[in-house]
């Protein structure tokens, strides 16, 4: 029994054996040492590139600055009082008035008759008072002269008595003089703070909406009148205002309206200058009619090189604060070349070394 089992037991360890072997040698001949690889390297497509020449020229650094056709002398108006209703407006947006034309009320505001009838009263009492002198001059001469000629009784005696009722006759047409007057004054003013007139000529830049039948605040602005013979293309970009020289001119474009084109344009009142530039229009074509708000575009020089080596932007790299061009070596690859640049400008870079003229750049 123990010899059957250890014989089964030997057949199972070689059949093993030989299941193994035959594994073993399947696995040897997938890898195969003697075995060579062989990389067949493609040769790369022939590129063509398109080239630029390094040439002498000038460079230009300009800047563009948004100008708007504006009226820099302006008026705002406003009521002087509080609190009182506004019964009419006069004027629109966009309507043109004349300096000392009426542009809103207030309501109450006609009292016409009451100070007509004030000024009467103050002229009436001040010839009565200039009579009291006139009269009491010829009655004291009168009783004196019939003193001196024996004429009549004497009054000479009651002369004080007469004049000092002549005073309080006086002292009443003053004191009345003097309150209808103070009411004329007050009646004037409130006339004068309920009327606004346009102080300047030029055209209504912004009315309050819904004026008539509000209520009046004292100096709020509640028209804007703008000068239409005061009129310049200002630039709020005050950054570049050191650029500029007085005297010089410069080119703008409009680029729509009935003054499209191109213009010529001078400083306007450098001194002046704060938050704001100024620029008057030279010999401007009368058929040319700016509009208020009409955009342009006015060009500046920032910087400038004369016969320079130059190079289109485009065709100039950068990389961390390096500058370098691609060139087509003498084993006719794609090469980078360092370089020194000088003025950037909006066509063209200035370049300071790394090249000559004539030299032939990769431009694509």
């Amino acid at each position: 029994m123990c010899k059957f089992k250890n014989i089964t037991i030997r057949a199972i360890v070689l059949m093993a054996g030989l299941m193994i072997s035959a594994a073993l040698s399947g696995c040897t001949e997938e890898k195969d040492p003697t075995e060579t690889r062989v990389i067949v390297e493609q040769e790369a497509p022939e590129v063509e590139y398109t080239l630029t020449t390094v040439n002498l020229g000038d460079i230009i650094l300009k800047k563009d600055l948004n100008c708007t056709y504006s009226q820099i002398n302006s008026q705002n108006l406003s009521f002087a009082v509080s609190g009182r209703i506004i019964s009419k407006v006069y004027v629109r947006e966009g309507e043109v008035v004349k300096k000392g034309d009426l542009v809103a009320e207030l309501a109450g505001n006609d009292r016409a008759d009451e100070i007509e009838r004030l000024e009467y009263q103050i002229e009436r009492n001040k010839l009565l008072l200039a009579q009291i002198d006139d009269t009491e001059n010829y009655e004291l001469s009168r009783r004196w002269l019939n003193k001196t000629y024996s004429r009549g009784f004497d009054q000479t005696g009651d002369i004080e008595n007469y004049k000092r009722e002549n005073e309080y006759r006086r002292e009443d047409y003053r004191d009345a003089i003097s309150l209808d007057e103070q009411q004329l004054a007050k009646l004037k003013q409130e006339v004068k703070q309920g009327k606004i007139y346009a102080g300047i000529s030029g055209t209504v830049a912004i009315k309050k909406k819904n004026l008539e039948g509000s209520t009046s605040v004292k100096n709020e602005t509640i028209i804007e009148i703008k000068d239409n013979a005061e009129c310049f293309f200002v630039v709020s970009d005050t950054k570049y205002k050191e650029y500029f020289k007085e005297g010089e001119s410069y080119d703008m474009s409009v680029l729509s309206g009935p003054g499209s084109g191109k213009y010529k344009v001078v400083p306007y009142k450098m001194s002046e200058w704060q938050d704001q530039m100024f620029f008057s229009v030279m010999d401007m074509d009368e058929s040319a009619m700016f509009e208020s708000g009409n955009s342009g575009s006015l060009t500046v020089i920032l910087d400038a090189r004369e016969q320079v080596l130059t190079l289109p932007r485009e065709v100039v790299h950068e990389a961390e604060g390096k500058w370098y061009v691609y060139v087509i070596n003498e084993a006719g690859v794609r090469d980078v070349k360092w370089i020194t640049v000088g003025l950037q400008g909006n066509e063209f870079v200035e370049i300071v070394e790394g090249l000559t003229e004539g030299e032939k750049v990769i431009q694509k």
